[in-house]
């Protein structure tokens, strides 16, 4: 490409980027007419929990599903020959935390009615303190 070429392309995208950012401001703005800034982040707040708590039930149940399986594997292996090195404390620590994992989300969701009386969420709402004189 020669000097001339770089400069042109230099001002086609000077004008073209602002222009299309205006364009695209003016397509966009019935979508975005009437949400605030809190609006916005309690959305993606409560996104972001719902993910993590997805994200966090998954991995209770798959691995406490893996690990009662291995417990069950390695309590059969140890039947079949006690020598084998499937040791029995640690396939009662895999029962036992297979069981913990499995119970974990059923026990938190228990706690959080129990204590609070609903769900806790995200509102994005501001508390203030007040104190009495």
């Amino acid at each position: 490409m020669t000097q001339t070429s770089h400069t042109h392309l230099k001002r086609s995208l000077m004008v073209a980027a602002p222009s299309l950012a205006a364009l695209s401001s003016l397509a966009f703005a019935s979508a975005a007419h009437a949400q605030a800034i809190d609006d916005i982040t309690r959305d993606a707040t409560q996104k972001g929990m719902n993910a993590f708590g997805m994200a966090l039930n998954a991995f209770c149940f798959i691995g406490g599903g893996i690990l009662l399986a291995m417990a069950v594997f390695g309590w059969w292996q140890h039947q079949r020959n006690p020598n084998a090195g499937s040791k029995p404390g640690m396939i009662m620590a895999g029962f036992i935390c297979g069981g913990i994992l499995l119970a974990f989300p059923f026990l938190a969701k228990t706690a959080s009615f129990t204590m609070f009386g609903t769900a806790p969420s995200v509102t994005g709402e501001q508390q203030q303190m007040k104190f009495d004189k």
